[in-house]
């Protein structure tokens, strides 16, 4: 045995003479607000232990049953609690910033309000799980299972959530700027109001998801399905939807033409302007509320020019039952195949050309 190994068991040891004998089977109310960072509690069977405001920061937790434990307001940043239970535990406010929570069981576990900036749940069925007010900015949550949870107004911008599933997820309001849904499965979620700026949606599916008002600026939707999705007055400027299906789409009031200044003529051209004048010209149009985005308005010019271009929309499946407008005009009617490719003929500075079937 190691002397680090012997120390820790002699200060387990020295933890419950001052607790008592119960700390796995109840901590008492005086054991609240321990400091136990970096302690090694590998397997340790902490159900039921009550650790409020305590300060786990860094502790070894792999595979300790924390079931109907008790650790709101508790430090677990940087805590690796990889296969640990967590059923039915209080984590309220607790913070959890890059902590390791992959393969842990998280059923009926109360998160509201916990910091879980950079988290890693890998393939976490959270579905039972109580999340309002978390954040979960920089988020790694690859394949969990979100189904019907409430994370409205969350902030989950740069989080993969890659081949996730949210379906009937509230997500209204959220911040999801920088994120990545690709391959993600959303039947149903709502999204509406939300920043998905510059986020990655390749291949998700968004089958009939309220996506209403929100904004995708720069978004990668190629090869989505948004068949019966709701897009009306959403703002899709230099976003992609190439091969997606649009099939009974709602595209009404649909921003996918780059807007320009009142009083600017068809000749007008964004690559003209620098420095304030640029964004000056943008805050007179709809892209104004694009640059309340922190994460767009912190973009360099040289980075923010190339975006402003109009929806690209080649090759998506449409149909009758798809509605709304495409620069600025109505949507064609469906020939007799089922597919249409649409082409732009303006460039990304905000120059327009009549878009058509090819």
């Amino acid at each position: 045995m190691s002397k680090t190994r012997l120390l820790v068991l002699l200060l387990i040891g020295v933890l419950l003479a001052a607790c008592g004998s119960n700390l796995p089977k109840g901590c008492p109310d005086d054991c609240a607000g321990l400091n136990l960072s970096g302690w090694d509690l590998e397997g340790a069977d902490l159900s039921n232990a009550v650790l409020t405001s305590a300060v786990l920061k860094k502790a070894n937790l792999v595979s300790a049953n924390l079931t109907q434990a008790n650790l709101s307001g508790s430090n677990l940043a940087e805590a690796n609690m990889e296969g640990a239970v967590l059923t039915q535990a209080r984590m309220v406010g607790a913070d959890l910033s890059f902590a390791n929570l992959r393969n842990v069981k998280m059923g009926d576990v109360d998160l509201s309000g916990a910091n879980l900036r950079g988290v890693s749940i890998i393939r976490v069925d959270l579905t039972t799980a109580s999340m309002r007010g978390v954040f979960l900015s920089k988020a790694e949550m690859v394949g969990v299972n979100l189904s019907g949870v409430d994370l409205s107004g969350t902030e989950l911008d740069e989080a993969n959530l890659g081949g996730a599933t949210l379906a009937g997820t509230n997500l209204n309001g959220a911040v999801l700027s920088l994120s990545d849904f690709s391959g993600a499965d959303m039947p149903e979620s709502h999204i509406s109001g939300v920043w998905l700026n510059l986020s990655r949606l390749v291949g998700a599916n968004l089958r009939q998801a309220d996506l209403s008002g929100s904004i995708l600026f720069g978004a990668d939707l190629t090869g989505a399905n948004l068949s019966g999705a709701k897009l009306n007055g959403a703002n899709l400027i230099g976003a992609s939807l190439s091969g997606a299906d649009l099939r009974g789409a709602d595209l009404t009031g649909a921003l996918l033409a780059v807007p320009i200044p009142p009083g600017e003529g068809e000749g007008f051209s964004y690559n003209d302007l620098t420095g304030p004048a640029f964004r000056s010209a943008l805050t007179q149009t709809e892209m104004i509320k694009v640059l309340y985005d922190p994460h767009i308005r912190s973009l360099t010019e040289a980075r923010l020019k190339p975006l402003i271009q109009d929806t690209v929309l080649q090759g998506v499946l449409y149909d009758q039952n798809t509605s709304g407008q495409l620069a600025s005009r109505s949507l064609p009617q469906p020939s007799s195949k089922e597919k249409i490719e649409i082409t732009h003929h303006g460039d990304q500075t905000g120059n327009h050309g009549k878009p058509g079937p090819s």
